[in-house]
């Protein structure tokens, strides 16, 4: 299968959801105000895919959930040494809301995460057997699981700094 095959037969789902997630991430770029629970959306949006994948593309999904547990602490840790250099969140007076600092990493890890996943679903595509493959659900569940750890550890990061010191 060539890779036009394989950009042509991607369905348009995905690249829309290609294509919100660089909106998101390039807004990202910039100071921002928001409400605190806004932080949480872009972790939880890829740890919903991320099991939801698990779930439905392994024969082992057991063992990909496990493997994604494992991705998910790995990335924590990434995720909250990378955004432990980044400025904090603030509080914009007399609202209630919290000004978020821009930051390349949140765009750079989109990417990253879509590309991971764009090939892992693609190698499925083209070799439907490595469903079957057992290592194979224990890396797509390991990749899966980082990427979203990824966020969550860059999110709490800013968070619990922000709660322990609002100002």
């Amino acid at each position: 299968m060539s890779l036009f095959n394989i950009l042509t037969g991607t369905p348009k789902w995905a690249w829309i959801l290609l294509i919100f997630f660089i909106a998101r991430g390039i807004i990202a770029l910039k100071d921002r105000e928001t409400k605190v629970y806004r932080l949480f959306l872009l972790p939880l949006v890829f740890l919903f895919l991320g099991a939801s994948d698990v779930i439905n593309q392994l024969a082992f999904p057991g063992w990909g959930a496990i493997a994604m547990l494992a991705g998910l602490m790995i990335g924590f840790g990434v995720g909250w040494l990378l955004w432990h250099a980044t400025p904090r969140l603030k509080i914009k007076e007399g609202t209630d809301l919290i000004i978020l600092p821009g930051t390349r990493l949140t765009l750079t890890f989109i990417l990253i995460a879509f590309v991971i996943k764009f090939i892992l679903i693609a190698f499925l595509k083209i070799e439907p057997d490595l469903k079957y493959a057992f290592d194979f659900n224990l890396l797509f569940g390991l990749l899966s699981g980082f990427t979203g750890g990824v966020f969550w550890g860059g999110t709490l990061n800013l968070y619990i700094a922000f709660r322990k010191n609002p100002n």
